[in-house]
């Protein structure tokens, strides 16, 4: 505390002696500061209890009179920086029951708590400013409360995020404030994006019509990327597309960066369901470029998160990938620090589960199995059910990358239930891919031909990443039933619905399908072509696991065609690539599993190991 006989009607030598005699009984020590005179000395409680004692024994008017008193001095001391005093001006009004004067203090100290994410302290202060507005009565509680529903929504407090939404969302529509309704409807359809794309849906249609009612272009814009990104997780990335498309068209237009640069980076997204990782990546480069302009740290992270989904990675086996580092721990570690400080819990799992399936993805399952398993917990956490499917979904997929088919198959199906309940048709095609695979291992066909059956017509395109994980386990049903010729047709589809497909390029688990199905129909000199492309494009970008499959693979071959001295070989890089793989899990029982099992296949291959 400071002594300033600004706000006292003692006077000076009355309070002086009082202070003097706190010393005395240690309970206050004074500061020492240069600047300081005997009249405006800084003194310091030596305990808070105390602080909290002497306050506990003013009576109530006596409070809120200092505390007017301290707010008036602190006011006009503060003139031309309000705005960096905003907490402490609020605080003091708000107690003094001043609610007029602490109403803009309090929405100002809120504002700025927010935008440097520092959330809790943007609750409290978002609170104490709708109490006051309470007390006003004041016009202005539906902004308040979508501020503070922002925030929730930030921390992955749904249900109260979702309360003041709606909360918001009534008074809007009682003052007929169209363009509050509109916002709250647009923040109501985002958070039920995690939980309800039906929902989510009915709200941004409502919003939808909102901005075109308005006639705000910008308003209409935001609400074409809103309503795109639910196509997009919908798996229609084709009407995603053209929605944010248009509403790009319309920031350019009005030279809108941000607008722009949010408009890149959904389109990042949609290009990435929409199997397109080139395009995709251009988007996100974009949406980058845009937001370290503006200096938007949030936007530099959710475009950074997202750019972690063009790595290698399990759902991406079937398509062109652009040239790209391997996920990295450093890189996973760099994007967990950003999300924590933006205190942006939903974005923390993202990172989580997004950077397991890239460490699958090169065989690192020790790493990625324990970062699916946070991410789990967490989105468990904040029952953020999108990435609850995801990461378990992941989880299932990675076990049965570790051939460990029944953890698998249970993991699985609770994915695939958990996809139904959100109405994510993306998920529940992508699981049902990967339930199907599993399925064909276990020597269930049937099963495996109903669970694609229900998610994939016999004529449907391979345009998405669902649609191809699914398309792919119906090329490995049709090998597992000894059809190779259907196999053929059906990879022949595949590749021409892929993107960004030249005659340079290899797929390695496309390339390892056909050299299957070329087995089956005896021709092994096709078969080996592919699989030596295959092993090499495997071998460049460290894929350990499509590596030591093409390996064993190649062993098939060269021992159809009596080449035993290179079918040895081949054994010995296939079980070398699998102990390598081995190394990355801590776990004894699931390392000795994986390794038996693995030596099993590559014994079946016609191998000693």
């Amino acid at each position: 505390m400071k002594s300033d006989f600004r706000v006292t009607t003692d006077s000076a030598p009355r309070v002086q002696t009082a202070l003097k005699a706190m010393q005395d009984a240690q309970l206050i020590r004074a500061l020492d500061e240069p600047a300081s005179t005997p009249d405006t000395r800084a003194f310091q409680f030596k305990h808070t209890l105390v602080q909290d004692t002497a306050y506990a024994s003013l009576m109530r008017s006596d409070r809120r009179r200092l505390h007017q008193l301290v707010g008036k001095v602190l006011e006009q001391q503060a003139s031309g920086r309000e705005s960096q005093d905003a907490a402490l001006l609020g605080h003091h009004f708000y107690e003094a029951g001043d609610f007029e004067r602490a109403l803009g203090y309090l929405r100002r100290a809120g504002e700025t708590a927010a935008q440097r994410y520092e959330n809790r302290e943007a609750i409290a202060f978002f609170t104490q400013a709708l109490d006051a507005a309470q007390e006003l009565n004041a016009p202005d509680r539906s902004a308040r409360l979508h501020a503070r529903g922002t925030v929730y929504e930030r921390i992955g407090a749904f249900d109260a995020a979702r309360a003041d939404f709606e909360h918001a969302r009534r008074l809007a529509h009682t003052a007929h404030d169209a363009h509050a309704e509109w916002a709250s409807l647009m923040s109501l359809g985002y958070a039920w994006s995690a939980r309800d794309y039906a929902r989510t849906g009915e709200y941004f249609e409502k919003a939808l019509d909102l901005a075109r009612e308005s006639q705000d272009p910008r308003r209409l814009a935001h609400t074409l990327n809103r309503v795109g990104n639910w196509y997009t997780n919908n798996e229609a990335p084709d009407q995603a597309r053209a929605l944010q498309h248009e509403a790009l068209a319309i920031f350019e237009t009005f030279g809108d960066a941000h607008g722009a640069a949010e408009t890149h980076d959904l389109l990042g997204m949609t290009e990435l369901v929409g199997a397109d990782f080139f395009a995709g990546q251009q988007h996100l480069r974009d949406a980058q470029t845009l937001f370290r302009v503006l200096d938007d740290q949030s936007g530099i992270v959710t475009s950074g998160l997202s750019n972690l989904l063009y790595m290698p990675s399990l759902q991406g086996e079937s398509l062109v990938l652009p040239p790209t580092e391997k996920i990295s721990d450093r890189a996973l570690e760099e994007i967990l620090a950003a999300t924590r400080q933006l205190g942006w819990r939903a974005g923390e799992a993202y990172a989580l589960w997004v950077s397991g399936e890239g460490f699958a993805a090169v065989g690192a399952y020790g790493h990625a199995l324990e970062l699916e398993t946070r991410a789990l917990a967490l989105a468990r956490e904040i029952d953020h059910r999108q990435w609850l499917t995801a990461a378990t979904m992941l989880l299932g997929a990675i076990h049965g990358k570790l051939l460990d088919f029944d953890t698998a198959q249970t993991l699985l199906d609770q994915a695939a239930v958990l996809a139904r309940e959100i109405g994510s048709p993306h998920g529940t095609r992508t699981a049902s891919g990967f339930r199907a695979s599993v399925y064909i291992e276990r020597g269930e066909f049937a099963r495996a031909e109903k669970t694609l059956d229900a998610v994939l017509t016999q004529d449907a395109p391979a345009r998405t990443l669902g649609q191809r994980q699914a398309w792919t386990a119906r090329v490995e049903l049709a090998l597992a039933r000894r059809d190779p010729e259907r196999a053929l047709e059906w990879l022949d589809h595949i590749l021409r619905d892929t993107a960004n497909l030249t005659p340079d390029v290899v797929i390695p688990r496309l390339w390892l399908l056909r050299a299957e199905a070329l087995v089956q129909r005896e021709r092994y000199g096709e078969a080996e072509g592919l699989l030596e492309q295959a092993r090499e494009a495997a071998q460049a970008r460290d894929l350990l696991p499509l590596l030591w499959q093409a390996a064993s693979a190649l062993c098939i071959v060269y021992r159809a065609q009596g080449r035993l001295a290179e079918a040895e070989r081949a054994a010995e890089t296939a079980a070398r690539v699998v102990n390598t793989i081995a190394a990355t899990i801590p776990q004894t029982d699931v390392r000795e599993r994986f390794r038996a099992h693995a030596y099993q296949l590559v014994q079946a291959a016609g191998a000693s190991v």
